[in-house]
């Protein structure tokens, strides 16, 4: 282990061997890393009519095929993301995902049919892993386990601020072009290229995270060997239920990017918006629930250093239960009337993906912290896939509101096993004591 004493980065106790300025470099990819990711979710709508002139009624099923593939794609390499970090460190794999997602973003609005636009969805999907890897990894690497609840509310504000500024600010740059004179198709395509180079820029500031393997991983053990270590790992059962809170938590983010961006794309177009003004509508609602988000991780993050995280994790499940319950019980997403139900949207999504987050941090085992966190990623794109294929036939042909009734479900189930798991730890600790 490292002999530098522990730094801090204001409140937060930083690990041995962990600078502020990497920790400052770590919470800048937590501003852009799901703006990112959401980014591209979000405009879709805006390729499917405008590149590929594509009828509405097959809008659900392109996005769900689209996001299936890029699925396909995380599940097939974050696991070895996950374990190459290990081996090389988190910082060579970081700047690696960023440049990912530029050439992305890059590539993206050119595609001028679907079987393009799921090639280059690839390519997104193979950023999508790296980078969604590093951050729950870095994230619990960084901090002592003391300020671990505090730095995971920091980095979920960033996150949540990060969305708002891509979601409610930068969806707005087709309309901006369009009035500057471009048409529809250039419009879209200069906003990407935007993002292109947001992407780039991050890329660089990288180079500002802690240099080298973790401190305590073993580095010259085979790939495979780590990932196998990871597995292993899922014996405990708190891990077992991160990775289930895992597969949720992330079909609940993709089911905000991905169906409610479509549904508020349609009724904006029903409206009679062009597809321009229909993007910025998007932004303005997704962009509700991440601003909610924003609020609420940091007093989320700051309620786990205070309370067992396994009833923590339990209190996220059954908030999201209620958000996305209440959103399914939704007739127009982009109504006044709809606001309240979109903001405990907001909250029970950056919930159920902190208490994971936290929840693992602290149980994984820090040699194999990246395979393991890996592996949950590994389990939430499972999720996603799950959510993009049932969540596409649900909405296409029983209504918009449907797949957040259908995942408000999950996260009940997942709340149950939570309480399951907490008191049967209590009452294994009572026999030990009697």
């Amino acid at each position: 282990m490292s002999n530098d004493p522990p730094r801090r980065l204001a409140f937060i106790e930083l690990a041995p061997g962990v600078l502020p300025r990497h920790a400052l470099a770590y919470l800048f990819a937590a501003f852009v890393s799901i703006g990112l990711f959401a980014y591209l979710s979000a405009m879709t709508p805006f390729i499917l009519n405008v590149n590929l002139s594509l009828p509405e009624a097959q809008h659900g099923r392109a996005s769900g095929l689209l996001q299936g593939w890029q699925e396909i794609i995380i599940l097939l390499v974050i696991g070895w993301w996950g374990a190459l970090s290990d081996r090389i460190g988190r910082r060579p794999v970081y700047v690696c995902g960023f440049l990912l997602i530029s050439l992305a973003y890059l590539l993206y609005p050119l595609a001028d049919s679907l079987p393009e636009l799921i090639a280059y969805r690839v390519v997104f999907g193979c950023a999508v892993a790296a980078l969604g890897a590093m951050l729950a990894t870095v994230l619990a690497d960084y901090p002592l386990e003391s300020s671990r609840g505090k730095l995971s509310g920091v980095s979920f504000f960033l996150n949540a601020l990060g969305s708002v500024v891509f979601l409610l600010g930068l969806t707005q740059l087709p309309k901006v072009f369009a009035a500057a004179g471009a048409s529809q198709l250039d419009a879209g395509r200069y906003a990407f290229f935007t993002i292109s180079a947001v992407a780039l820029v991050a890329a660089f500031v990288m180079l500002g995270l802690k240099p080298g393997p973790p401190t305590g991983s073993r580095a010259r053990k085979p790939m495979l060997a780590l990932v196998r270590e990871g597995l292993r790992a899922a014996r405990n059962p708190r891990i077992v239920l991160a990775y289930g809170g895992g597969f949720i938590s992330r079909a609940d983010m993709s089911l905000i990017t991905l169906f409610l961006a479509l549904w508020a794309a349609q009724s904006a177009v029903q409206e009679g918006l062009t597809a321009a003004q229909a993007a910025g509508r998007v932004g303005i609602t997704i962009g509700v629930t991440q601003l909610t988000a924003m609020v609420w991780a940091p007093f989320y993050g700051w309620l786990a250093d205070h309370m067992n995280r396994t009833v923590h994790f339990a209190g996220a499940f059954a908030l999201a239960l209620i958000g996305y319950g209440w959103v399914g019980m939704q007739d127009d997403i982009v109504a006044t009337a709809a606001i309240p139900a979109l903001i405990m949207l907001g909250v029970g999504q950056s919930s159920t993906v902190l208490a994971a987050t936290i929840l693992l941090g602290q149980e994984a085992p820090r040699e194999v912290r990246g395979s393991v966190f890996g592996l949950q990623a590994f389990f939430g794109g499972l999720g996603i896939l799950a959510i993009s294929w049932a969540g596409g036939l649900l909405y296409d042909h029983v209504a918009p509101s449907a797949p957040f009734t259908l995942v408000a479900a999950a996260n009940g189930a997942i709340a149950l096993w939570a309480a399951w798991v907490y008191l049967r730890s209590r009452s294994a600790q009572t026999g030990k004591a009697a």
